[in-house]
């Protein structure tokens, strides 16, 4: 086996790279050092109005300040150089974090001037981040004069267009960008008298901008007008009467301004406007964008690799030669799941021959009678039992005294209990690197390491507000019901996928509620349909593999949808009744009430 990177940790004292994961507190350059373009970022620049959809930690942050015009000029790739030098696309970034709609909305104040104070405090902040952008541009005039000239009657113009007061004291982009922050920053929200804000201001949202665009083309000299993309980041925070305004942006004429809206999965509640006569509609007046990546991603392997490279180089040793997760983790064989349990169990026992075998005579009796007439074992048990055969012998052997097996292990694991989520990697990769400090990173450490991770990530959905207490018992029933079909006394084929079935409408809605906030926080994994069009009594679950990891199942889902039926909106009063002596019906399962004979 190759050396592992990780190797070299050992007692050093710096400062693990890993150690932050939140992309909202990045400065301008740590987010251009790690920013890795995944395909779905050049898709971004178009015309359309888009609500990506992203669990907590995909991404979604980076992806909308990587798209500003400043941090676009600033990659290095080709396609950002062209996107750049074209300025056919200029992006500005508006949060919506939390501090600033609870500043707004605390106030014991009307629907209606909540809206006005939104709209407000939305134009003031697009304001700002578009003198920022705009100081970039200019900052590309190499004449001195033409600069200081073209910056002086720009920060006018724009003076003139916002503001209904003299501009003495306005000389440059500078200057008005501190007037506007005095705005934003004076106004007592309580107290203050809005008739008093410029009338801009106070319109829809986006004014601001509609107000200027055409006279920046003018001064900067743009042959024609770019489409001005809007990144409105974290719109979660936002209550359904100020998500209204932004439906109200998406229904109307525009004008060459498109929104990007990042948001939570069904954190978008409304699609009425701020007129209660007009809606608005996905695919006519709005796109939805899921951004999630799945773990086996392209994107994901290239951006997870990305990172461990730059912080590595860049926060540990710019002398490693380390480019990939491999390299810091080591690999066993081909990185498979049989390279890790022949590495536990030896070479003989690993064999293709002993596997089947071995699998055969964990079947029911019914199915070891069938084997002999499968035309292809190696595809009909080998392929479709193996992955559950290993989950199970690793798992009895995890129970036996003190045995620590080294199962999730290695890159591709690393990867599979991440889900795809950038945070999520991070956050595991912080772990990995403090427990190299003390000892070789070996499968056995390595597993150590992804068991306590995924224990505390289960343990830390009951802190998950509003549903956490409720989607943390009920999260944990159900795995438990998957871990005892899967560790029965035979091998059945199964997976972590799941169906729920509801005796009446009320079981339904209840249960709803904590199903969405589990899909949104990256507990369970729902499809594209049911993320954009809402979860349906159909729909089918998966649970993420923090859980798998934690009750030991198999990472799959190709297997039939294990069948759990909800006849009351409280779960904890069911156990588990399974037919006497035989298997259920297509490998079903089913809650019945506790007192059940």
């Amino acid at each position: 086996m190759k050396k592992r990177i990780a190797d070299s940790i050992r007692g050093s004292t710096q400062q693990n790279p890993f150690s932050d994961s939140q992309a909202r507190n990045f400065s301008d350059t740590k987010l251009l050092n790690e920013f890795f373009p995944i395909s779905n970022y050049w898709s971004l620049f178009n015309d359309q109005h888009e609500i990506l959809l992203g669990t907590r930690g995909s991404g979604k942050t980076f992806l909308l300040k990587m798209m500003r015009y400043s941090m676009l000029k600033r990659i290095e790739d080709q396609r950002a150089k062209q996107l750049a030098e074209k300025k056919e696309f200029i992006a500005l970034y508006v949060p919506m974090y939390l501090e600033f709609v609870t500043h707004l909305t605390s106030a014991d104040s009307s629907e209606e001037k909540q809206i006005q104070l939104f709209q407000f405090a939305f134009n003031c902040l697009l304001a700002q981040s578009l003198l920022v952008e705009l100081k970039e541009i200019l900052s590309e005039e190499k004449d001195k004069m033409k600069w200081a000239k073209t910056n002086m009657n720009l920060a006018l113009a724009l003076n003139d267009s916002w503001f209904d007061d003299n501009s003495q004291n306005i000389s440059d982009l500078f200057s008005l960008a501190s007037k506007l922050r005095k705005l934003f920053y004076s106004f007592d929200v309580v107290t203050g008298d809005i008739s008093t804000i410029p009338p801009v201001f106070k319109r829809q949202i986006g004014a601001t901008l509609l107000a200027v665009k055409e006279l920046i083309v003018e001064q900067l000299g743009f042959s024609e007008e770019p489409t001005w993309i809007v990144c409105i980041d974290e719109a979660e925070f936002l209550s359904e009467p100020l998500q209204r305004c932004i439906n109200s942006v998406f229904r109307s004429d525009s004008k060459r301004i498109a929104l990007k809206v990042a948001t939570l999965p069904y954190y978008h509640r409304t699609l009425k406007t701020l007129d209660p006569n007009i809606t608005v509609s996905a695919g006519n007046d709005f796109s939805y964008r899921v951004v999630d990546m799945k773990y086996d991603d392209v994107d994901f392997t290239n951006l997870t690799n990305s990172l461990v490279s730059n912080r590595m180089k860049t926060r540990f040793d710019s002398t490693l030669e380390i480019e990939k997760l491999e390299d810091f983790l080591g690999v066993y064989g081909e990185d498979a799941q049989i390279d890790y349990y022949r590495e536990e169990v030896g070479d003989d026992a690993a064999t293709y021959d002993t596997i089947l075998n071995n699998i055969i005579s964990e079947l029911s009796d019914k199915r070891k009678k069938s084997v002999d007439n499968y035309p292809n074992p190696r595809k009909t048990v080998y392929d479709k039992f193996a992955p559950i055969f290993y989950v199970r012998y690793m798992y009895r052997l995890s129970r036996k005294g003190n045995t620590k097996p080294g199962w999730y292990a290695g890159s591709q694991m690393i990867r599979k209990i991440a889900q795809g989520n950038p945070r999520a990697f991070v956050q595991i990769m912080n772990r990995l690197f403090e427990k190299a400090r003390t000892s070789e990173l070996t499968p056995k450490a390595q597993h150590g390491v992804i068991i306590d991770y995924v224990k505390a990530f289960c343990e830390s959905t009951q802190a998950l507000e509003s549903n956490g207490p409720t989607m943390y018992r009920e999260l944990n029933r159900i795995a438990e019901t998957l871990h005892e079909h899967v560790h029965g006394q035979r091998i059945r084929s199964t997976g972590c996928n799941f169906v729920l079935n509801f005796d009446c409408e009320e079981s339904f809605v209840y249960a709803k509620k904590w199903l969405q906030q589990a899909a949104a926080y990256s507990r369970i994994i729902v499809d594209e349909d049911a993320l954009i069009n809402g979860i349906t009594r159909k729909t089918v679950f998966l649970l993420a593999n923090t859980y798998a990891a934690k009750y030991w199942l198999p990472m799959r889902s190709d297997a039939s949808p294990k069948n759990i039926c909800i006849r009351n909106n409280k779960v904890e009063t069911y156990t588990v009744k399974m037919p006497p002596n035989k298997e259920p019906p297509h490998e079903q399962l089913s809650f019945f009430k506790g007192d059940t004979k």
